[in-house]
């Protein structure tokens, strides 16, 4: 998911020593979920959210817990645009760092069996780096300042990221059949998304009998965007290059928002990172690949 629109919001930040790395648990639905406490509640299981400006709360847990709604706010998710209610909470943690006095987005309920209550985005990751183990389903936030020495192994591959038009989301370079293309880096998707611009100038065609048609899309806006799934081949990335890539063709709205729209784009899912270590430092606009505590093996081949 994704809030292009910075909210206007009266937060700050409080970083508690982190003791321990929390879980990176399934949703039920390809996306992975981290436990928060909201406003001294809790855990509730939520995405941690690269691919998210502003954290935000979905319907039924606003309604549940007996939200008042704020003004509302125009949102732009992958397949559209959406005026929503904003909602202020007291507080958000994840992993002993908090956002205070906040005001976050909401999002129309889900239609799949997921149920998560919401999203923590870039606002609670800001003054912070972000390990994502994924091989060791796990999640670490350190406040900076952080040496990032004892973080990285000596295999990481860093990428000095761009930021889209609008958003706080980054970018890099990344190849399909060696044709490039500029990618979002998005812990919130679950899998890849490519536009018919990048698929057809790497030589693949989306109508053939490669791809089939997948199941429709919800985004912020909760309208419904069919997809065709198949095989892209290799995908390239800071120096690491992984093969039998399946990604979805669609020309999502948001790629123009986010400003890349006319040339070759991709939403970098779960599906690519699964095997490495992310480490996430969006402030300085950087992160790196790095090899897994848990299968080091896995750390630059696929």
């Amino acid at each position: 998911m994704h809030r292009i629109l910075v909210t206007a919001a009266c937060c700050s930040l409080l970083s508690l020593t982190a003791f321990a790395a929390v879980p990176l648990t399934p949703g039920g639905n390809g996306h992975l979920l981290v436990p928060a406490f909201i406003d001294g509640k809790g855990p509730y299981p939520v995405i941690l959210d690269t691919g998210a400006d502003i954290s935000g709360v979905y319907a039924w847990f606003a309604k549940q817990q007996h939200l008042t709604p704020g003004p509302s706010e125009v949102i732009d998710g992958m397949t559209g645009s959406a005026n929503i209610p904003t909602y202020a909470l007291k507080r958000i943690e994840v992993d002993g760092r908090a956002l205070v006095n906040v005001t976050v987005d909401s999002y129309p309920d889900r239609h799949d069996v997921e149920r998560q209550v919401g999203v923590v985005g870039n606002d609670l990751m800001d003054g912070s780096v972000a390990v994502f183990d994924f091989p060791c389903s796990q999640v670490h936030i350190w406040p900076k300042p952080v040496d990032m020495a004892t973080l990285l192994s000596p295999k990481a591959r860093m990428l000095q990221a761009g930021v889209v038009k609008n958003g706080t989301q980054l970018t890099f370079d990344v190849t399909v059949h060696g044709v490039h293309g500029v990618a979002v880096l998005d812990t919130g998707s679950r899998d890849t998304r490519i536009n018919s611009l990048f698929v057809r100038a790497a030589g693949l065609d989306p109508a053939s009998s490669t791809f089939h048609d997948s199941e429709t899309i919800y985004g912020a806006n909760s309208k419904g965007m069919p997809s065709r799934k198949g095989p892209i081949g290799t995908v390239g990335f800071a120096g690491i290059e992984a093969s039998n890539v399946q990604a979805r063709v669609m020309d999502l709205p948001v790629f123009n928002t986010f400003g890349i729209g006319n040339g070759p784009a991709m939403i970098f899912g779960l599906d690519i990172m699964q095997d490495y270590r992310l480490v996430y430092d969006h402030d300085a606009k950087r992160f790196w690949f790095d090899e897994s505590t848990c299968t080091p093996e896995h750390a630059t081949s696929r």
